[in-house]
């Protein structure tokens, strides 16, 4: 509570000081200088005189006690006496007399009181409890050799003369120096007015007026050029200096104004052609698509027609052959004319699934898309386990990575799963332990590739760029039976669903393959496949 107590008086002073600040901004520079002059002179002068003040005091009261020292050795041995003698009229003009002495305002002798009925007192003055120096003295006598004490001299110096002329010294001291101060700051301020104020008006007036459009003449001060140059000249400098370099900023950013308007001239002239040239393009395009779609029917017509014609002479061939055989079987023909009958059932089956194939290559490429969320874990389990059972006999091991999700055309992606692991499971035949995987790998970015691997016979890499393109086959129709047109469907699968795809192998250890597809299975802002298992659940 002391402390808290002891703050409050500060809190009014720094309100004032804060109101004196806030009004000395709103003042000019010169007025602010007067007042800090002023202040900083008082404050020395203050301390100064606080200083001198309380040397004078030091000095005064040891004088004063000096004094009391000489009363107590030149008085008291005639004191003695004649309090001893009960000499009361001596005393008192000895009393009188120290009461005389300077700043010495009451004076007593006190008999003491032992053995005595009536002790003498005699008192000159009045005693005080403030503003002075009391001093009490023992008046002693010799007895047989030995000092008995007989009475007691009392005297005080008042103090009050003391600070009356400390008083009027520190009035005199204060006028004289604030006189001193407010004269000499005076004459600073109009020095501080004549070098800097009058110029300091000069160049803001200078600059009010000035205009980067119209520059006009130069600052310059209206004084005597002076060899080195002060602040001033250095001030005046360096603003004709900005001025010149923003005149010079301002006619390179005219000339640029100027060179970009002609810029957006040239360039809206650029955007009318390129419109002009946009509506040309959109047209030829819009005639392309036309054409290309014509195209399309007409090739799809074609495929449809050559399937048709084709199946019917072959359906003719095989009824034919059907009869034939009968009758032959019927007649004991020769073991030879079954072997051309069966020969001739095994061209018609090849040449009744190249048309389907071919009908597949059509389909992939220009059936309409109706994409989806397609489980290619399942499309593939499903697949490998109808391999199984079409051929019980075969050992195989089957890896599939579960729940892996894409959105995709169902059709498609099954064809495109359905020809990959049929084409695993075909070259795998002449191993006695078929190893078919699928699943796939995930790149930092969330991207993932897709693979189909196998163990099986691979092929040379050399003839890797054979392998997509239509009725192109690396191996012989007496290895392995096909028509050459399942990895070409792939590809055009992959293409449309936005990836590629391609191939590594080696002879005799197998062969993988690898596909992509379109960015809409991945989440760009997680990097994460919301096409995967993990995403679709």
């Amino acid at each position: 509570m002391s402390t808290t107590s002891d703050l409050r008086p500060a809190g009014p002073i720094v309100s004032a000081w804060k109101q004196i600040g806030q009004i000395l901004r709103r003042q000019g520079i010169g007025q602010r200088l007067l007042f800090y002059i002023i202040l900083f002179s008082s404050l020395v002068t203050l301390l100064a005189t606080a200083v001198q003040l309380y040397t004078d005091y030091q000095r005064d009261v040891g004088q004063i006690k000096s004094r009391l020292a000489d009363i107590e050795s030149s008085y008291m041995a005639s004191i003695g006496a004649s309090l001893w003698n009960l000499d009361v009229n001596q005393l008192r003009l000895q009393l009188d007399g120290i009461l005389h002495l300077p700043d010495i305002d009451a004076v007593a002798v006190y008999e003491l009181s032992e053995g005595v009925d009536r002790p003498l007192s005699i008192v000159l003055g009045e005693f005080k409890k403030n503003q002075a120096i009391v001093r009490e003295y023992a008046i002693s006598r010799d007895f047989s050799g030995e000092m008995q004490q007989v009475g007691l001299l009392k005297v005080q110096a008042s103090l009050q003369a003391v600070y009356a002329r400390l008083w009027d010294k520190a009035i005199v001291i204060l006028l004289s120096q604030g006189i001193k101060t407010f004269l000499v700051s005076l004459f600073i301020l109009y020095v501080f007015y004549r070098l800097v104020t009058v110029h300091l008006g000069a160049i803001a007036r200078h600059l009010a007026g000035y205009q980067v459009v119209e520059p006009g003449p130069a600052l310059a001060l209206q004084r005597k050029s002076r060899q080195p140059k002060d602040e001033l000249d250095q001030v005046v400098d360096a603003f004709n200096q900005l001025t010149g370099n923003l005149e010079d900023a301002y006619q390179h950013m005219r000339e640029i104004n100027t060179a970009l308007a002609d810029d957006i001239i040239a360039r809206r002239e650029a955007e009318e052609e390129v419109k002009r040239l946009n509506a040309v393009l959109e047209e030829r395009v819009i005639q392309r698509t036309a054409q290309l779609e014509a195209a399309n029917r007409e090739l799809a017509s074609f495929c449809y027609s050559v399937s048709h014609d084709l199946r019917a002479p072959l359906r003719r061939i095989e009824g034919f052959r059907r009869i034939l055989a009968e009758q032959l079987s019927a007649q004991g023909a020769a073991e030879r004319s079954g072997h051309y009958l069966s020969r001739i059932e095994t061209g018609t089956q090849e040449m009744n699934d190249m048309i389907d194939s071919f009908l597949q290559l059509s389909r992939s490429t220009q059936c309409e898309l109706q994409v989806v969320s397609v489980d290619l874990s399942a499309i593939a389990e499903s697949v490998l386990q109808e391999l199984q059972q079409h051929e019980p006999q075969r050992r195989a091991r089957f890896d599939v990575k579960p729940q892996v999700r894409v959105d995709g055309d169902r059709s498609l992606m099954t064809l495109l799963l359905r020809n990959l692991l049929h084409n695993a499971w075909k070259y795998s035949g002449k191993k006695d332990m078929a190893h078919i995987a699928f699943g796939f790998t995930q790149a930092d970015n969330g991207s993932r590739t897709y693979y189909v691997s196998d163990q099986g016979d691979g092929f040379d890499m050399a003839y890797a760029d054979r392998l997509f393109s239509p009725f192109n086959r690396l191996h012989t129709s007496e290895e392995f039976e096909g028509t050459g047109i399942g990895l070409a469907t792939v590809q055009r699968i992959v293409a449309r669903h936005g990836g590629r795809i391609w191939a590594e192998a080696e002879p005799g250890k197998g062969a993988r393959f690898y596909f992509t597809l379109w960015d809409r299975n991945r989440d760009d802002k997680q990097g994460n496949d919301i096409a995967g298992g993990g995403q679709s659940g």
